[in-house]
């Protein structure tokens, strides 16, 4: 080999790695403006509840930790109510996500493995529920629950949630159904597994994530659902977060302190969430490519 062909030879791998580095480099880049454009609300919403209310219009704006304040957090936390909204909200939003996934399971499995006419029709149908404003349903839900003497409790608001996420939920899960092989579940009918069995041990375990997908989906609808809420609930003890927040709002005053401390604090648990959401995202994955 002569010694031109072995400089050829030689620089076309180090130039193939300068790309690669290059281009890792740039995705590297990309991924850390998207993380700061999602992180930089959350560091804003926290800086604005450790600004005093006097210098909060400021221009510039005030970003010096020695003028900041716990002020608005003792204000948030010091009448006790915002831990009651927290419960309440959690409640809502378990218990309507246990709900909705629960109920959609079903639905979605028939739409992933029948054919007949009336699950064609009946998917059709749970698709163009969809789209429905959702403010045309509150006042047919309004009637509903106080026909069923659940107005003012946090059963009303369940009730409300699952009807609006239960439509998608039974999508998404009906989308991770059909991606489950079927010869897995007639091998397990064949061992005498019933059809129940078999959703149960068969394909709910392989579609792990695509049920987290939509359990944070129907967890974050009711943790931030309002408009709802706001109808059917009046006393005190049954605020969620978003009325127990809006009522920090003054005729004359605004709290921004305050405001921005208590929904810094509920943005917490839904971040929590995800981030469990997400190690169960890759722990079913891994598991799934390891089986």
């Amino acid at each position: 080999m002569t010694e031109i062909s072995y400089r050829a030879a030689t620089a076309r791998p180090t130039r193939s790695r300068r790309l690669r580095r290059m281009g890792s480099g740039a995705l590297t880049a990309v991924s850390w403006a998207f993380a700061a454009v999602i992180v930089f609300p959350f560091l804003w919403m926290l800086v604005q509840a450790l600004v005093p209310n006097e210098l909060r219009f400021s221009v510039p704006p005030v970003v010096d930790p020695r003028a900041f304040t716990l002020d608005g957090f003792v204000s948030a936390i010091g009448g006790g109510e915002l831990f009651v909204w927290l419960r309440n909200s959690t409640v809502v939003a378990l218990a309507s996500t246990a709900a909705s996934l629960v109920l959609g399971a079903g639905a979605a499995y028939a739409i992933a493995r029948y054919r007949s006419r009336l699950v064609v029709a009946s998917s059709v149908f749970v698709l163009a529920s969809q789209m429905i404003p959702p403010v045309v349903l509150m006042v047919p839900l309004y009637l509903i629950v106080t026909q069923m003497g659940l107005f003012d409790s946090l059963l009303a608001v369940i009730v409300g949630n699952v009807a609006f996420t239960l439509p998608v939920v039974t999508w998404m899960l009906a989308a991770s159904f059909k991606a489950v092989p079927i010869e897995l579940e007639e091998a397990a009918q064949v061992d005498g597994c019933t059809r129940l069995g078999t959703l149960v041990r068969i394909t709910i375990p392989a579609s792990l994530p695509g049920i987290a997908s939509a359990a944070a989906f129907a967890f974050m609808w009711g943790w931030q659902e309002f408009l709802f809420s706001r109808i059917v609930i009046q006393s005190g003890e049954q605020w969620v977060g978003g009325i127990g927040i809006a009522s920090f709002l003054g005729v004359y005053d605004v709290p921004w302190d305050t405001i921005m401390a208590a929904t810094f604090i509920f943005t917490l648990p839904p971040v929590i969430f995800f981030l469990f959401a997400q190690r169960g995202f890759v722990d079913s994955v891994g598991g799934s490519v390891k089986g």
